[in-house]
């Protein structure tokens, strides 16, 4: 597993490549990282790196997402310390909350959340209470034996966010 160290609202640090900075174009991208498994208008995808990243107008860097998670096959990506994937969001939101020091946009809470100081932001599809309201009503339906392992896999899989980005200052508050 290739380790990614996620340093907000620098860039990260990618084991056995180096850094990669916010703010690089998208030739200085390529000269690092090399070609990127698919390219889409501004956006780079690194299949072997589980990584998204986006452009700006002028072909900068301006945000690095961490996609396969909660349990990406081929990276171990980290942020203040931690593993984003292997704590679970409560703890994660009360990390990122404290290195934040500062406006959360909770709109989406429960799902998504963007530190606004700190430009970080994470989201998940489903939570446990979604996990435990499908549960009741496949219950109610007869059919919850049928589908107990993949409703424990659900369970399990909504503890955790399943992305995390950074992006450079001001990247969720329009700056």
């Amino acid at each position: 597993m290739k380790k990614i160290e996620f340093i907000p609202l620098v860039g990260i640090d990618i084991e056995n490549i180096g850094p990669l900075d916010l703010g690089a174009s998208q030739a200085e991208v390529q000269a690092i990282l090399g070609e990127p498994s698919d390219a889409l208008d501004d956006q780079y995808y690194y299949d072997e790196l589980e990584l998204r990243l986006d452009f700006n107008d002028q072909g900068q860097l301006e945000f690095i997402e961490s996609i396969n998670g909660p349990y990406p096959q081929k990276t171990e990506v980290s942020i203040y310390g931690v593993n984003p994937f292997q704590v679970e969001a409560d703890e994660l939101l009360q990390i990122l909350s404290e290195k934040n020091s500062g406006p959360v946009d909770d709109a989406e809470a429960a799902y998504c959340y963007a530190f606004l100081n700190s430009s970080v932001g994470v989201w998940r599809q489903m939570t446990v209470e979604d996990i435990q309201e499908d549960i009741e009503a496949i219950k109610a339906e007869g059919e919850y034996e049928e589908n107990v392992d993949m409703l424990l896999e659900d369970l399990e899989k909504a503890k955790f966010f399943w992305t995390i980005g950074i992006g450079v200052e001001g990247y969720y508050s329009g700056q």
